[in-house]
């Protein structure tokens, strides 16, 4: 079982450029922008970081309530934990930055993150939204 480790306050600053350099900034924009393409409800907020003992990561918004996500590219449309819609986010995120030439890194990051996700409570319901 992978397990996740929600970093503190004191090490966010370096947690982003640790994996992606200076795309962490982009990376951050897809995250967001990917949020906001899927959840009509997303108006910003915090987000927590999180790092994965297999070597992963992601960011999910830092709240309780669950989501309204829908890709309309698949028909997916369900409520999600902030969580599990996180981590669907962060996999989509990854994904355009390795189509868009970024160091095998990322294509390592992308996998380790799937393999927690599939693992994950809600698991069927973040591969059919990234399906």
């Amino acid at each position: 079982m992978i397990k996740k480790t929600k970093i503190g306050l004191n090490d966010r600053p370096e947690f982003l450029p640790r994996y992606f350099g200076a795309r962490c900034i982009k990376f951050e924009a897809l995250v967001y922008g990917f949020m906001g393409q899927f959840c009509e409800a997303y108006q910003g907020g915090l987000w927590d970081f999180y790092s994965l003992d297999n070597g992963g990561m992601y960011i999910a918004l830092d709240q309780t309530e669950t989501v309204r996500i829908c890709n309309p590219m698949n028909y997916f449309d369900d409520d999600m934990s902030v969580d599990a819609a996180g981590i669907g986010v962060t996999l989509f995120a990854l994904n355009v930055l390795m189509e868009s030439g970024i160091q095998t890194q990322v294509i390592d990051l992308y996998y380790a993150l799937r393999d927690f996700a599939v693992e994950h409570e809600e698991g069927s319901k973040i591969m059919r939204f990234i399906d």
